[in-house]
């Protein structure tokens, strides 16, 4: 699957002016669905079928009919009347109709023998064997259980349409001769559309004129509203608050973030699980062993032993319906289907089943550092005066100077003092020195921002003091500036790239899940070491290449068995297709986003040990339903063979089984992280 329209919302555009038409194409990979076990079940939870089918009246008519029936045979029976097979009988077509269609319908198509044909066929067998009550029963409680089974397949069903109706049905795009409302499908990238406050946002874009807060929790999973400006991307089906906007197009209708989460919901299934492939081939053999059973235990066993057929071939019967492995079939995408809709909606997309079975099995997570555990965004975290200077004066100085600069670490010290409300001044003259630092003229004084080899060309002293704390600083991973003034140095600034507030809690929630984090980065030991002694990361792997990277990854995999990678950058693009989960933050590169199996729509890195606690989950309600549909089965077909297992008994047994699974695959979708 291709993700590459996420990042259409952060690409640069080069908008000059109205109408512009923007070359963006954005590559889709077909998909398919199919159903891969012989014995197929006509409500697998498929996101690809009906999105808008639900059971409701009509599927019940038949099965209401069916109970009628059946009630008024007995009342018949009892009273000795000589018709009551009729209401029986009429029951079990009209009730009985429904799933043969089904039957024959997978039958023609390919699927092979279903639950649906067997249950026919069982039917059937019981009228011509004069069990006119019992075939109505096996079909009406058959019925019965489908409808249920519906049921819960609706809630799942339900969760993606919600997701689907997000986005609004038109846009009011700008033309030359003013705001023309068309269908949001019809916009193009390029065009121009207005939102104006409390409307939902029908495109992916970037704003170019406008200011306003945008509710984009249902997006991304972020709470709070985004501030929005010039520049910023908007996603759509996000809510616009207060403010109106002027976006440009960056990504149709079908190329759309909630599209993609949509997209890879559906595609969730056609990349099955282990677990879900493994049942898949254990029902293509069983299905067709439990058949020939039944016909030996039918016909076989009583022409063998000279026995009368009638009771062996009502065991047979009952063999059919027991040995289908519907429930152990729909126990895995049930659950799996549940778990991603879920994780989408929190903002975590993760790319099929294999790879969420895969992060419910991670012991290890390797963490990038730039960008990843920090913002990749250079901030003043420490303003260290000298003795008898005041800090406010010092970062006076440093912005007044900085201002002119367009260095990332010159924009930080400006920010620092926008942030202190400090009224800095702008210097009369400026020169830059490359590896050193800057030197300006600011209120008539010379001022001087940059390392010790700036101040050791100028002939300016760093008193001692201050270089001793220096060093101290620099053991910590921090950058540090000093600032003079004439030829005095009045102090300086520890500067940092900002750590994501988030990541210590983050560490800490996957070491009490039993994982070992480790830091692994192209950058200096020192900076990394101190990053990661701050987040609470032991193993730090620090001056790596991407290769270097990559073989660590390796390493790793031998070392605990399944690791996971978070990254967002092109250098961590071969860890991340490397690892057995790879995790990619939202705002990362093409490439990153390419390699990764799961993706965070927002960079909140407790995504991380949340996704990974849900994926367990996930894995638990998957055992638990294959046991429960083992130990089930087992069970009935000892029944059977013991021959207190009636028919109608038999399929409660299996649609009950199915129902159960269903139902406990699904609580996945309400739960809370």
């Amino acid at each position: 699957m291709k993700l590459s329209s996420i990042r259409n919302i952060t690409s640069e555009l080069f908008y000059e002016e109205r109408g512009l038409k923007l070359d963006h194409t954005t590559e889709h990979e077909a998909h398919s669905h199919e159903c891969g076990h012989s014995c197929s079940h006509s409500h697998d939870i498929s996101l690809t079928d009906d999105i808008n089918a639900g059971p409701n009246l009509a599927h019940l008519l038949p099965t209401i009919f069916g109970v009628i029936g059946i009630i008024a045979g007995l009342v018949l029976q009892n009273m000795g009347h000589q018709s009551y097979p009729i209401p029986f009988i009429l029951a079990a077509v009209v009730a009985g109709y429904p799933v043969a269609k089904e039957g024959f319908k997978a039958l023609c198509s390919g699927r092979g023998l279903d639950i649906n044909l067997l249950t026919t066929v069982a039917g059937l067998g019981a009228i011509l064997l004069g069990e006119y009550a019992e075939a109505a029963a096996v079909l009406t409680l058959f019925s019965i259980g489908e409808y249920l089974e519906e049921s819960a397949g609706e809630k799942s069903r339900r969760s993606i349409r919600a997701m689907m109706d997000l986005a609004p049905l038109k846009a009011h795009v700008k033309t030359d001769e003013g705001l023309t409302d068309i269908p949001a499908e019809n916009v193009e990238l390029g065009d121009v559309v207005m939102i104006f406050p409390g409307e939902k946002i029908p495109v992916d874009g970037k704003v170019i004129m406008g200011r306003s807060s945008v509710d984009e929790s249902i997006i991304s999973g972020e709470s709070m509203p985004v501030e929005k400006e010039p520049g910023s991307a908007v996603l759509a089906g996000s809510m616009n608050a207060d403010g109106s906007l002027e976006v440009v197009v960056t990504s149709r209708a079908e190329d759309t973030t909630i599209s993609q989460i949509i997209e890879m919901i559906e595609e969730s299934q056609s990349k099955k699980a282990r677990t879900q492939k493994t049942v898949d081939r254990f029902a293509k053999i069983w299905t067709p062993l439990m058949l020939g059973l039944s016909l030996i235990l039918g016909i076989g066993v009583p022409l063998v032993l000279k026995q009368e057929m009638r009771p062996w071939i009502y065991r047979g019967l009952t063999v059919l319906i027991v040995s289908c492995p519907c429930s152990l079939v729909i126990s895995t995408p049930v659950t799996i289907v549940g778990a991603i809709t879920r994780a989408a909606r929190e903002g975590v997309l993760i790319k099929g089943g294999i790879h969420l079975e895969e992060l419910g099995r991670v012991k290890a997570v390797a963490f990038d550092k730039t960008g990843t555990i920090t913002q990749n965004k250079v901030v003043v975290d420490k303003v260290v005066p000298s003795d008898g200077a005041a800090s406010e004066r010092l970062l006076w100085y440093a912005a007044s100077c900085e201002s002119a600069s367009e260095h990332p670490l010159a924009r930080a010290v400006v920010e620092k003092a926008i942030e202190q409300e400090i009224d800095f001044g702008f210097p009369q003259e400026f020169r830059a020195i490359p590896g050193q630092g800057v030197i300006a003229v600011v209120s008539g004084q010379k001022v001087y921002v940059g390392n010790e080899n700036l101040f050791l060309s100028q002939n300016v002293k760093i008193p001692e003091e201050l270089s001793s704390k220096a060093v101290s600083l620099r053991s910590m991973g921090k950058t540090v500036v000093f600032v003079g003034v004439d030829k005095e140095v009045i102090g300086m600034l520890a500067l940092s790239d900002a750590i994501r507030p988030e990541a210590r809690q983050a560490i800490s929630e996957l070491s009490e899940q039993g994982i070992q984090s480790v830091m692994i980065s192209g950058d200096d030991a020192r900076t990394a070491e101190a990053v990661a002694r701050h987040v609470g990361i032991q193993s730090v792997y620090a001056n790596l290449s991407p290769q270097r990277k990559l073989e660590l990854i390796k390493e790793m995999k031998m070392k605990f068995g399944k690791v996971a990678m978070v990254g967002d950058g092109i250098n961590d693009a071969p860890s991340l297709a490397e690892a057995n989960v790879g995790i990619a933050l939202g705002n990362g590169t093409d490439i990153a986003l390419e390699a990764a199996d799961v993706v965070l729509m927002r960079p909140d890195l407790l995504a991380v040990p949340n996704g990974i606690q849900l994926a367990r989950e996930s894995n638990r309600l998957i055992s638990q339903n294959i046991s429960f549909s083992v130990i089930v089965k087992v069970l009935a077909l000892a029944m059977v063979f013991a021959g207190k297992l009636p028919l109608w008994l038999a399929v409660m047994v299996d649609s009950g089984a199915a129902v159960l699974v269903t139902f406990n695959g699904l609580r996945i979708l309400g739960r809370s992280s």
